[in-house]
């Protein structure tokens, strides 16, 4: 019997669309930038500083404003502190709108039917993750004593003892666990360290490391072919 571990942000919902209507609501639509790759760049300048968040030496608002800027930077375009403050608040106004991708539900539904063990591992701070828990209403699927959200448990991902926490709680195999997420630095590495089995859910078409100590089990574009895989390996 295999478990399903997931991932939240851009994993089970698309979170491109919160970003790409913010951006539309504060700066307004414009051709010389694909949001897409605005937002990866935003993502990467996130994830370059959030350990600082994490130890307390940068704050929050800060880092909000810093992962903009430089990602709008990158792209010769340059914005205000007042304007970057109005962007996140916009972003966080629409991620209160968030919804399970048609493709994920489904795929929850079924592995519920079928009685698999699932669970939730999400890096971010306890209450604003558990916000999107409760608007994605995850835990009609899954229970939410098998939810662990990083800055609930002190630990964060890719650290590998936040998985073997888990699979302490829920009473699960290893060998038989699947991590379903979309960072490779996070939720490959991490659960692969663990030794557990990694989906790499790659929706942005980010280059796999070829390099790196450790690589997917699988790596899939979409949630067709998640549910495909999953009726493979069930």
């Amino acid at each position: 019997m295999i478990n399903l571990i997931f991932d939240i942000d851009d994993t089970v919902y698309d979170q491109l669309k919160a970003f790409e209507e913010a951006f539309k609501t504060i700066f307004g639509k414009t051709d010389r930038l694909k949001i897409e790759n605005l937002y990866i760049k935003s993502r990467f300048y996130s994830d370059e500083v959030y350990h600082k968040v994490v130890r307390g030496e940068m704050p929050k608002a800060e880092m909000h404003v810093y992962r903009i800027t430089q990602a709008l930077n990158d792209f010769d375009y340059q914005i205000t502190k007042k304007e970057a403050e109005a962007f996140q608040r916009a972003y966080e106004q629409n991620q209160r709108k968030i919804e399970l991708s048609p493709g994920i539900k489904e795929i929850l539904t079924w592995a519920k039917k079928e009685n698999i063990t699932m669970g939730i591992i999400t890096n971010g701070p306890k209450d604003h993750q558990q916000h999107k828990i409760n608007d994605l209403q995850i835990n009609d699927y899954i229970p939410a004593e098998h939810t662990f959200i990083s800055g609930g448990v002190g630990i964060e991902k890719p650290d590998k003892k936040i998985f073997k926490l888990v699979e302490e709680q829920i009473g699960i195999n290893s060998a038989e666990t699947y991590y379903i997420g979309d960072s490779f630095e996070n939720d490959v590495i991490g659960s692969k360290s663990a030794g557990w089995k990694s989906i790499w859910l790659n929706r942005r078409q980010h280059i796999q490391p070829k390099n790196a100590a450790y690589q997917p089990d699988y790596c899939i574009k979409n949630e067709q072919e998640l549910a495909a895989l999953l009726q493979d390996l069930f």
